[in-house]
Order: structure tokens, then C-alpha cells, then sequence
């Protein structure tokens, strides 16, 4: 079956359903036989490694989640060690709300077939296994967020955007950031390369603990990518929307972080609510609806921190929430 007729069969929606366009299942797919020892190694919780292992997907009982499946590890395989491109990457899309704990896990399998390629790439490239351990973490904490936001197994419920990166050896995470190898495009062509700087919701942003991250990673890559001399370091991030300072202390850590970056012009948005929803996802940790957030969405909304606070406050006044860029002011 192919991965289009797959997607539009279990009930991705259109948009979603163009994702998997150029994707070709891999007709030779083998699901490690050494799953549950992986899961652990990838630092996945007992529970939802026995979730998943209860949900392995069959050709024959499963053939269209058996084809996603495929696809997705087919493309995982193809862009190993590339950089990411200057257009940047798609992310997985969510599955259906009705998946069945197969579709739910679809993903996390497609990633875990390519654990050992990305184990053996990072060991010739020298880089340390307790990096690749910490990288590949990734996938047991988008696990435990799925828990906590849906109240079920799986990875399935929300788009996923890091982990296929990590998988392939593009994203790493050291110390308390993760950082994307990306081609600069100006021009024609490449014409160098930049870390993009991600923060993984790992507990509190600790100036002194996101400085040494960054340190580390610069020295890091120059040792493992020479090829790929760094011209700079971007965030792209909520964390960088210059309306926090209307609600948070200057010396909080959100506006400690924030002050390290020249934040660029804004772009224009085709969906002024998408900062909202990326707010709410990644920095709530909270269900999001697809479209604009109702009065029922921030009713929902706990008031016990000072952001929970100031996202009401200020959807209710009109305004919205927007990721914003900024490029390191020094890194090296």
C-alpha cells in the first residue's frame, strides 16, 4: 500500500495528508528485535515502553499504519547526517484523534528502527555516547509530554519536529539546549552554516547552565562537523517575543535569556493564532485546539505561575502571542 493511500485511509486530514507526498515506504523495513532494551537506552518510562511494545505494528494486521510507519523511517534513513536545508523541515504531522495505539506509536517506531545507524554515525564522528544518549532521550520525553497533556501512551497526539531530527544526527542536545546543524542559504547555493538553538522543556532556564551549553556545543562541533564552520547561532522561539517584558521581571530568567539575542524584524503571519497555540504547547505544556483559542480555551488555562497568568491576560486583551528570531550576540 502506498503511504498517500495510507494517510488519507486512517484519516489524516488533507493538509496533513501532503506531508507524506515524495515519501517511499521502505520495502525492506525491519523493527528492531531488541526493541524494549532500545526503548530503555532512548529513556523511555516502563510504562510507555510497554505500551509500545504492545502496539509493534503488524504488515498484515496493520497495513496502512505499517506503510506511515515505513515512510517515515524511509525518511529518516535518506537524510542521515545532513544538515538541515535552508527551507527547513516540515515536522511529522499529528495523527487522527481517533488512532488506534498502533497509529499513536507509528512514529516512535519509525525512529526506533534507525537507532543503531545514528549510534554508529555519532561513534565515527567521535562524538560522545553520552551525547547520543541525551539526544536520543528526546524520544522517552516526548513520550512522558504526550502522557501528561493527553492522558494516553504514544507520541502521536501532537506534531513532532525535534525527534526526527535527532535521529537522524541533524539535532543534538548538550548540556540544556539542543542545537540543529543548518545550512545558510544567501544567494545561490549554501554559503555557510549556523546552530539553531532549541530549548527543551527540561526544568528552568538557568543563565549560567544555557552559557556552558552553548560553549560546549561551539567547541563540540567544530571537532565533530570541520566541514561545517559555524558563521552563527539562531533561536526561533516564543521565548523571544519581546511582549514577555510587559509581564515578567527583568531579571527572570524568560528575559535574562531573551536579552542575549538581536531579536530580527517580525514576519508577517497568514495565522496570527499560531503563536498562541505554540505558546500553550510548548510553553504551558497544555492540549491545544487547531484553530483560535475560545473563552472556554483560557478559562481552561491554570492561573498558578506568572506566564499561565500573563498568556490570559493578554490573549483577553486582543493581543497575540508570536515566535520570534533572534541571533546570538556572542558565542564564540
Amino acid at each position: 500500500m502506498d503511504v498517500l493511500s495510507a494517510a488519507e485511509r486512517v484519516g489524516f486530514a488533507k493538509r496533513d495528508q501532503t506531508r507524506f507526498e515524495g515519501l517511499d515506504g521502505k520495502t525492506d523495513l525491519r523493527l528492531p528485535e531488541d526493541a524494549e532494551e532500545l526503548l530503555a537506552y532512548c529513556g523511555v518510562h516502563p510504562a510507555d515502553r510497554d505500551a509500545m511494545l504492545a502496539a509493534r505494528p503488524d504488515p498484515d494486521r496493520d497495513p496502512e499504519w505499517w506503510a506511515i510507519t515505513a515512510a517515515l523511517a524511509g525518511e529518516v534513513e535518506r537524510d542521515l547526517d545532513l544538515a538541515l536545508p535552508p527551507t527547513g523541515f516540515k515536522g511529522w504531522p499529528a495523527v487522527p484523534g481517533d488512532a488506534s495505539p498502533v497509529g499513536l506509536f507509528a512514529a516512535a517506531w519509525a525512529l526506533l528502527a534507525n537507532l543503531q545507524r545514528v549510534r554508529e554515525l555519532q561513534a565515527q564522528r567521535g562524538v560522545p555516547e553520552p551525547v547520543t544518549v541525551s539526544t536520543v532521550a528526546a524520544l522517552g520525553g516526548v513520550m512522558q509530554t504526550h502522557r501528561h497533556i493527553f492522558g494516553c501512551a504514544g507520541v502521536g497526539l501532537m506534531p513532532l519536529w525535534s525527534p526526527p531530527l535527532r535521529f537522524r544526527g541533524t539535532d543534538y542536545e548538550i548540556g540544556r539546549h539542543a542545537f540543529t546543524r543548518t545550512q545558510l542559504g544567501m544567494g545561490d547555493g549554501v554559503s555557510g552554516y549556523v546552530l539553531s538553538l532549541h530549548i527543551p522543556p527540561s526544568g528552568r532556564l538557568d543563565a549560567q547552565e544555557s552559557e556552558e551549553s552553548v560553549a560546549t556545543a561551539v567547541e563540540s562541533f567544530k571537532r565533530w562537523y570541520p566541514e561545517e564552520p559555524i558563521a552563527g547561532l539562531v533561536c526561533h522561539s516564543w521565548l523571544l517575543d519581546p511582549q514577555l517584558a510587559e509581564y515578567l521581571r527583568p531579571d527572570s530568567n524568560i528575559m535574562r535569556f531573551q536579552s542575549r539575542f538581536d531579536i530580527l524584524p517580525q514576519l508577517p503571519s497568514e495565522d496570527p493564532a499560531e503563536g498562541d497555540r505554540e505558546l500553550m504547547r510548548l510553553g504551558l505544556h497544555l492540549p491545544v485546539p487547531e484553530d483560535q483559542l475560545t473563552d472556554e480555551d483560557l478559562d481552561n488555562v491554570p492561573q498558578d505561575t506568572t506566564l499561565q497568568r500573563a498568556f490570559v491576560k493578554h490573549l483577553r486583551a486582543g493581543g497575540h502571542w508570536y515566535g520570534r528570531t533572534g541571533m546570538l550576540k556572542t558565542w564564540s
